[in-house]
C-alpha cells in the first residue's frame, strides 16, 4: 500500500528565509498585531464610557506586558517560539472577530495574545540573528507604528478591521509554513562554560535588575509623552515613525560601532533634545527616536544575561520592565516627564545603568 502521508509530506511547500528576512516578516507580523490591539483599544471611548474604557486599557496593559515574562517561560520550556507567535496572531484575529459584541472578551484575548506574539517573535528575531542587535532592532520598529495607527484607526471610526483580520490571517499562513530548523534556540545560543557558580547566578540576577531598571526608566519617558500627547493624533503618528527607523538603524549601528559606544551617544543627545523639546516638535520627535533606538541593545543585552532564554528575555524586556516603568504614568505622575530637565535627567540615569550593565563582566564574557 502506498505511503500517502510520506508522499503529502514530501511535496509540502519549504520556504527558507535568511535571517535578516526572518526578522523583517515577524516586523511586520508584529506591526499587524499591535495595529489590531491598538484598533480594539482606540475603538474602546467609542462603544462604552470613558471610565469602563479606561479600566479595559489598563486589564489589556496588565496582560499583555505583565504576562509576557509567564509567556516566555512556556515558550523557553517547550521550545516553541513559532507556535507562541501564531497562538498570539490567532488570539489577536478571534479579538478582532468578537470585539463588536464582547469587548472585555476581546481585551483579554488582545492582551493575552499580544504577550505570546511578543515572547515567541522576540525569541525567533534573537536567536535567527545569533544575539545581534540587528534582528531585533527589525523586529521591534514597526510596532509602534502599527499601535499609533491602529489606536488613530479606533479612536476616528476607520474601518479597518477587516483588512487587519486579512492581513493577520495571511501571515499565520506564512508563518507556519516556512522553514526555521536552522533557528533552533538551543543551537544558536551563546555557549555557557559549565555550570555556573552561585555567585555567577547572583551577580546575573544583579546585573538583570539595573538593565530592567534601566528599560523601566526609558519607558517611563516615552509613555508619558504618548499619554500627554494622546489628543495630537498627527504627532504621535510622526513620533512612531521617527521612532520605527531609530530602532532599525539603532540596532544596525550598535553592532558596528559598539553597544556601549552607541548606547551612551543616542541618549546623551537624546537628553539633549528633550532638554528644548517644548521649542518645537521636531526636537521632541528627534529625542523620542534616539530614545527608542535603545530598545534593541536593551533586548540583546537581557538575551544575554539569558542565553537559554531568550522568549523569557524577550517578556522581561519588551513586557514586565515595559509595564513596570507605565506605573507612574497611570498612577497620574506623566506630567512630570513633561518638565525637560526631569525628562532629560531620567534619560542620563538610564544611559548611565546601561553603560554599566554593558560593560559587567558578563556581557564581556559571553
Amino acid at each position: 500500500m502506498p505511503n500517502y502521508q510520506h508522499k503529502f509530506r514530501s511535496h509540502q511547500p519549504t520556504i527558507y528565509l535568511s535571517a535578516i528576512s526572518l526578522s523583517l516578516i515577524l516586523g511586520i507580523a508584529h506591526g499587524l498585531s499591535d495595529a489590531a490591539a491598538g484598533f480594539l483599544l482606540g475603538s474602546l471611548p467609542r462603544t462604552m464610557s470613558l471610565e469602563q474604557a479606561s479600566w479595559l486599557i489598563v486589564l489589556y496593559n496588565i496582560l499583555g506586558f505583565g504576562y509576557q515574562p509567564f509567556a516566555g517561560m512556556l515558550t523557553d520550556k517547550f521550545q516553541r517560539p513559532r507556535l507562541a507567535v501564531l497562538v498570539g496572531l490567532f488570539a489577536l484575529l478571534l479579538a478582532l472577530a468578537i470585539a463588536p459584541w464582547h469587548s472585555q472578551l476581546a481585551v483579554i484575548l488582545a492582551g493575552i495574545g499580544s504577550a505570546a506574539f511578543h515572547v515567541g517573535g522576540g525569541a525567533l528575531a534573537l536567536t535567527a540573528t545569533a544575539y545581534r542587535t540587528t534582528g531585533p532592532g527589525i523586529f521591534a520598529a514597526p510596532g509602534a507604528i502599527g499601535l499609533a495607527l491602529g489606536i488613530a484607526g479606533g479612536l476616528t471610526g476607520w474601518q479597518i478591521n477587516l483588512p487587519i483580520a486579512i492581513l493577520l490571517g495571511l501571515m499565520m499562513a506564512f508563518l507556519a509554513i516556512i522553514d526555521l530548523s536552522k533557528y533552533n534556540i538551543c543551537s544558536h545560543s551563546p555557549a555557557l562554560s559549565g555550570n555556573k557558580s552561585i555567585e555567577n547566578a547572583e551577580l546575573d540576577d544583579g546585573v538583570l535588575l539595573v538593565l530592567l531598571s534601566a528599560i523601566a526608566l526609558i519607558s517611563t519617558v516615552w509613555t508619558s509623552f504618548q499619554f500627554l500627547l494622546q489628543i495630537h493624533l498627527n504627532l504621535l503618528i510622526a513620533i512612531a515613525f521617527a521612532a520605527a527607523i531609530a530602532k532599525i538603524f539603532g540596532g544596525i549601528l550598535a553592532q558596528r560601532w559598539g553597544w556601549r559606544r552607541y548606547t551612551i551617544v543616542s541618549l546623551t543627545i537624546a537628553a539633549f533634545l528633550l532638554l528644548f523639546s517644548k521649542q518645537n516638535d521636531l526636537t521632541l520627535i528627534l529625542g523620542l527616536a534616539l530614545l527608542q533606538s535603545s530598545i534593541p541593545i536593551s533586548l540583546a543585552a537581557t538575551a544575554k544575561i539569558m542565553p537559554r532564554q531568550p522568549a523569557t528575555a524577550s517578556g522581561l524586556a519588551l513586557g514586565l520592565a515595559i509595564i513596570l516603568g507605565g506605573i507612574p504614568v497611570m498612577g497620574g505622575l506623566s506630567a512630570i516627564a513633561d518638565i525637560p530637565a526631569v525628562s532629560a535627567l531620567m534619560v542620563v540615569v538610564s544611559a548611565l545603568l546601561l553603560w554599566w550593565v554593558l560593560r559587567s563582566k558578563i556581557m564581556l564574557t559571553r
